[in-house]
């Protein structure tokens, strides 16, 4: 409680100093002329300085500027106590109330946005009704007490045009000087806002594609109120020159900001006023003067007008700026913004993370998980990284993160192992994800930034599977080797997929009463190459084109099967297949194609699709087998199998995985688990097929455990399906 009371004290008093210093300076300032020998001013800027202590402090100000005007008034009049009331009343209650309005009317923040919000508003209340009410209640006054000569001129009614003149100066003392005030009052009253000022709206106009044009404004300016203002008599230059100043200050609308403009202008008509020998030359009436003033009002009022839309449509530019350079889902910047951060940052360490399973299990899950995962990667790694350091959005599974400093590879390095350690949640469900990094400098821009960030991107793939850190400089050849040989692979897939260049194997899989079917093995051919299951399957599944391919597999095996009366056959279908919409029905639209019997083919799945919560996947797998064909479970017992899923388990066939069958002469564990699995598929009335049967001794073991049929090179090896016909 004390320390408020000391703060509120402080800046009492603070403000009290304030006031005294600047209504003491705006009353020796004002400008003052001479209407039918009277005097009378052209801005009466002490009503600036209220108007600005109040924008400034709010309620708080009304206490130290009736002190500051109380004694003010005692040192420059000799009035009595009744008199001193009463001009005091005069001169803060107009502004006073007009800011209670608008306080009224815009809400508790009707002080700030000062550039930006409610000009019409501000420009009324503040501008014209103060003015015309501070000369209301004097004339009222003047009618109830007598005042000394020094200062009855103010408040008694004289001509009408000394009154027109007399509420034109209040006017222009709100209008023009009002903001000049309040920014210099703000400095002194806060000398960091001084700072503040000069970085944001000094320092821009001076920047180096700006200052040449700045410099010359601003001689311009100076040389024409040199002209204007000179204690000199020339009837070449007068009042009509004034135009020129105008135009000056309309070129920097859209240059200079709204608070520099303002100032600009304040100070630039203080000059004019002050000093008005030759800008009043030939003004030698109230009708004269009178105009002038309503002149610089109206462009005053224009001025701020353009400045506000000026400032709205900065402000309006600057938030299309940065959602341009902005990830509106993720809220990181962009590549877009990496690039601009490379001008400034040309040799910092960029590293691409990776977040390997991210693409398989947004299929999953939708692609808001992916969204998500990337913002609580950001939000875990912000703590971990220092000043200037920042992450970036990649289209992807992957992040761009630029680190400073010498231990790039240690730091990164820690940030893989601190990401590998954390748990990633979705909606409930915790997320597998695996984390990978490579980094390098970047050097160039254009084509050759992104050729260097596809090349980070491979080589991120790279570190994931071993959860480390690669560096690009190592490694540049081989990354450029191998990105290289994957875009050629990616278009001889497309190319072959294009022409049909499928060629379809059949492998054998044998009952022990004889009973056989096939299955069908793919392998592709282009410009007469054969491209092997190990080289085109990755490039399938990594862009996406496993329906294509899945399908192209099946209407092939359709088209042979009229050939082949009666043989059955069983045929894979890759994961991604299963997650798209439609794959089911446009596979028994080519049952009904080709005319051929469901029961005739089996389809296998992974358990990774058997017992997938995807509920498109499911959709497919039960269309198929509702529809006649039998589903067979591949590599069984390798994923996600456990027997409480193989108990739940709805399938008709299910195919050990040949780890189990490899070793099961030697290993009893392997005898083990095939055993148990014969078992429950007995309880199950599911039909048992063990791959990878290369021994008489293992198939021989494998019957007599109970397994249905037989699979491997000892039963018989991939042939090619034209083959069969013979």
């Amino acid at each position: 409680m004390m320390l408020k009371n000391n703060a509120s004290a402080k800046k009492f008093l603070l403000a009290l100093t304030l006031s005294i210093f600047s209504i003491s300076v705006a009353r020796f300032l004002s400008p003052e002329t001479m209407i039918d020998g009277n005097a009378i001013y052209l801005a009466w800027l002490p009503l600036s300085v209220i108007l600005s202590m109040l924008l400034l402090l709010g309620r708080q100000a009304i206490l130290p500027l009736g002190i500051a005007f109380a004694l003010t008034n005692v040192w420059m009049q000799s009035l009595s106590v009744p008199q001193a009331a009463m001009l005091l009343f005069c001169q803060l209650f107009a502004p006073v109330l007009s800011c209670g309005i608008l306080r009224w009317t815009l809400g508790k923040r009707w002080r700030f946005g000062l550039s930006n919000r409610h000009m019409g508003a501000r420009i009324f209340w503040a501008g014209f009704f103060a003015p015309l009410t501070l000369k209301g209640t004097m004339y009222l006054v003047d009618h109830c007490l007598d005042f000394p000569v020094s200062v009855s001129g103010f408040f008694a009614s004289g001509t009408l045009l000394y009154s027109i003149v007399d509420i034109q100066s209040l006017i222009c003392a709100a209008l023009i000087f009002t903001l000049p005030s309040y920014y210099l009052q703000r400095m002194l009253f806060n000398p960091r806002y001084a700072r503040r000022f000069w970085l944001r709206h000094i320092v821009p106009v001076f920047s180096r594609s700006k200052w040449l044009f700045t410099v010359s404004w601003l001689l311009s300016l100076a040389a024409l109120l040199i002209l204007l203002c000179a204690p000199f008599y020339s009837t070449y230059i007068a009042g009509y020159l004034v135009p020129l100043i105008f135009i000056l200050f309309f070129i920097v609308i859209n240059r200079f900001s709204y608070p520099l403009l303002s100032l600009m202008w304040g100070v630039s008509t203080f000059f004019l006023v002050a000093y008005n020998r030759n800008f009043l030359q030939g003004v030698s009436n109230a009708f004269s003067l009178a105009f002038v003033l309503s002149v610089l009002i109206s462009f005053t009022i224009c001025l701020l007008y353009m400045g506000n839309i000026q400032a709205r449509s900065n402000a309006i530019k600057r938030k299309w700026h940065n959602q341009a350079w902005q990830d509106p889902l993720t809220g990181l910047p962009n590549l877009r913004a990496f690039e601009s951060y490379l001008e400034n940052h040309p040799q910092a360490s960029v590293c691409c993370l990776r977040m390997d399973n991210l693409e398989f299990l947004s299929r999953h899950y939708g692609m808001m998980m992916r969204v998500h995962c990337k913002r609580m990667v950001s939000r875990d790694l912000q703590p971990l990284l220092c000043r200037e350091e920042q992450l970036f959005q990649l289209p992807g599974s992957e992040l761009l993160l630029v680190l400073h400093g010498s231990e790039t590879v240690a730091r990164l390095a820690y940030i893989v192992d601190f990401l590998n350690s954390q748990t990633f949640n979705w909606q409930g469900d915790a997320l597998d994800l695996e984390f990978g990094a490579a980094w390098g400098v970047i050097e160039g821009e254009g084509e050759a930034l992104h050729h260097t960030l596809g090349q980070l991107s491979w080589l991120s793939e790279q570190a994931c599977a071993a959860r480390r850190v690669l560096a690009l400089d190592n490694s540049l050849a081989t990354v450029s080797d191998n990105t290289t040989e994957r875009v050629i692979q990616l278009n001889r897939v497309k190319k072959a997929l294009a022409e049909g260049g499928l060629t379809l194997y059949a492998q054998p899989i044998v009952s022990q009463s004889g009973h056989r079917y096939h299955e069908i093995l793919a392998r592709m051919t282009c410009n007469g190459q054969i491209i092997t299951p190990d080289q085109f399957i990755p490039v399938i599944a990594q862009f996406n084109l496993s329906k294509r391919f899945d399908l192209l597999v099946v209407e092939t095996l359709f088209k042979a099967m009229k050939d082949l009366p009666g043989e059955r056959f069983s045929v894979n279908l890759m994961p991604f297949t299963l997650m798209q919409k439609e794959s089911a029905n446009t596979i028994l639209s080519l049952f009904k194609q080709y005319d051929v019997a469901p029961e005739l083919v089996t389809i296998e799945i992974t358990e990774q699709q058997a017992f997938s919560s995807s509920e498109i996947s499911v959709l497919n797998i039960q269309l198929l087998r509702d529809y006649g064909c039998l589903i067979a479970i591949d590599d069984f017992g390798t994923g996600y199998a456990n027997y409480e899923r193989l108990k739940r388990l709805e399938a008709d066939i299910v195919k050990i995985d040949g780890c189990f069958v490899r070793d099961i002469l030697t290993d009893p564990v392997d005898a083990m688990i095939v055993k148990s699995m014969c078992e429950l598929a007995r309880v199950k009335n599911l039909t048992l097929v063990a791959e990878y049967v290369e021994t008489e001794a293992q198939r021989t073991l494998l019957y007599e455990m109970g397994v249905d049929y037989l699979q491997g090179y000892f039963i018989g090896k991939p042939r090619p399906l034209v083959e069969l016909r013979a």
